[in-house]
């Protein structure tokens, strides 16, 4: 028996984007979440920051963090690899779009400035923000199927 499935290759442009960079920057945080504490909370909002003395409670809560981004990175590095389904990469890129909106409205308490005032920001603003833009609207590319070509692909059964 022989089925035909739509499939798609996945451009060279998202593997770029979310085998390689969006993996390393996440890594990247994790380790300024974790061994850079106090320089992350300083960047993240000077005027709060509690110096170079960070509490034991707000370093677990980093620590945490660290985690969290290693585990994505672990993610999107791993699972991403492991297939070239477009089902699977839309269904991990549409949760990692939801994250987006979810981390772009956790820095709202620095002030609305921080969305669209480019000149204001510091390296973690860049992070935060800038670098979420870009990620997704290159997940809204992918998700609309921008330079995804189908192809017919042919499945036998033994």
């Amino acid at each position: 028996m022989t089925r035909t499935r739509r499939s798609a290759a996945i451009p060279t442009l998202y593997r770029l984007v979310f085998l390689y960079i969006e993996p390393l920057s996440t890594l990247t945080g994790a380790v300024h979440a974790h061994y850079l504490q106090s320089k992350y909370l300083e960047l993240t909002h000077a005027a709060s920051a509690p110096g170079q003395s960070v509490p034991l409670s707000t370093s677990i809560v980093l620590t945490q963090l660290a985690n969290l981004y290693f585990l994505l990175c672990l993610n999107e590095a791993l699972v991403l690899r492991a297939t070239d389904d477009v089902k699977v990469w839309k269904t991990f890129i549409l949760g990692l779009l939801v994250a987006d909106f979810g981390h772009l409205y956790s820095v709202r308490l620095v002030g609305s400035w921080v969305y669209w005032e480019v000149w204001k920001w510091n390296a973690i603003d860049w992070g935060n923000v800038g670098f979420v833009y870009f990620l997704a609207a290159v997940r809204l590319f992918l998700l609309a199927g921008v330079g995804l070509e189908e192809e017919d692909v042919r499945l036998k059964s033994t």
